[in-house]
């Protein structure tokens, strides 16, 4: 069986060539396009170290947030970019102050830091996320949106329309032109204690186009209830009756409805 790593890694290839096949680098920005690799690697390592021209998950974090002068869009599945020693529910609990240094636990800091900045600027900021674990895990979010209008927090619930899942994309959209893509979630540990890998995109605005069409998705599922829009479908493979939403492919074509659109007021009924 593929390592978990291996598997990320071949997610991120999977997602990363869906957003290439539906804006190709020729059509992407011309020769403003450009693209990196990045990675996490944890801390005390020194025998592994990134490769020249790999960028760091926790500097591009901060780029995103720190040029962005029109909007940033955030998919994540749950917030702790910043550290928790002295919560017992943590698992950061029982650290000290310097043991969370030692960890590379302010890389975390600095980017909830550049995220604040960029809300204080009246950066138009988008999160959809999950509704977080234990402790708090969603907080950080709550806190970034409470008193400023212009930070506006979605929650998706996945069991309410499949009966189980989580959003676990991890997408940020700086200005609908620069784009992270990868395996690092808004947790300091996936900063500088967890391998992660993910893909830059600089300066390509048909890429971060294609890439906003899914999160526009979320954002407006998140509106949506659930109880209007989901059905019973009999998955002929599995043999177990599933719920699904109604534009759901396990459905009869028939039965099936239009996913809405953000200005849609009422689902239409698929005619295909």
């Amino acid at each position: 069986m593929p390592s978990s790593l291996h598997r990320r890694r071949l997610l991120l290839l999977v997602v990363a060539a869906a957003a290439l096949r539906g804006a190709p680098l020729a059509d992407a920005g011309a020769d403003t396009c450009k693209a990196w690799l990045v990675q996490s690697i944890p801390t005390d390592m020194p025998h592994l170290s990134r490769i020249p021209g790999v960028l760091s998950t926790g500097d591009v974090l901060q780029w995103l947030s720190g040029n962005a002068t029109k909007s940033l869009d955030i998919l994540a599945q749950y917030w702790q970019f910043l550290p928790q020693p002295n919560n017992p529910k943590s698992g950061d609990y029982g650290f000290s102050e310097s043991d969370m240094r030692r960890f590379g636990a302010d890389e975390g800091r600095r980017v909830y830091k550049a995220l604040e900045n960029a809300a204080d600027r009246k950066i138009k900021i988008r999160i959809v996320q999950h509704s977080g674990f234990a402790p708090d895990f969603d907080q950080e979010s709550a806190d970034l949106a409470a008193g400023r209008p212009n930070v506006e927090n979605a929650t998706v619930l996945f069991e309410d329309w499949w009966g189980s899942g989580v959003v676990h994309a991890k997408v940020w959209i700086s200005d609908k032109k620069d784009v992270y893509i990868g395996s690092a979630n808004n947790d300091w540990k996936s900063l500088t204690q967890v391998k992660e890998l993910g893909i830059y995109f600089a300066g390509c605005p048909q890429i971060a186009k294609t890439v906003e069409v899914y999160f526009q998705n979320l954002w407006t599922l998140s509106t949506l209830n659930s109880t209007f829009y989901t059905k019973q479908a009999w998955d002929t493979q599995w043999q177990v009756s599933r719920k699904v939403p109604c534009w759901s492919h396990f459905l009869q074509p028939k039965e099936r409805c239009r996913f809405a659109s953000p200005s849609a007021g009422h689902m239409q009924r698929s005619t295909t």
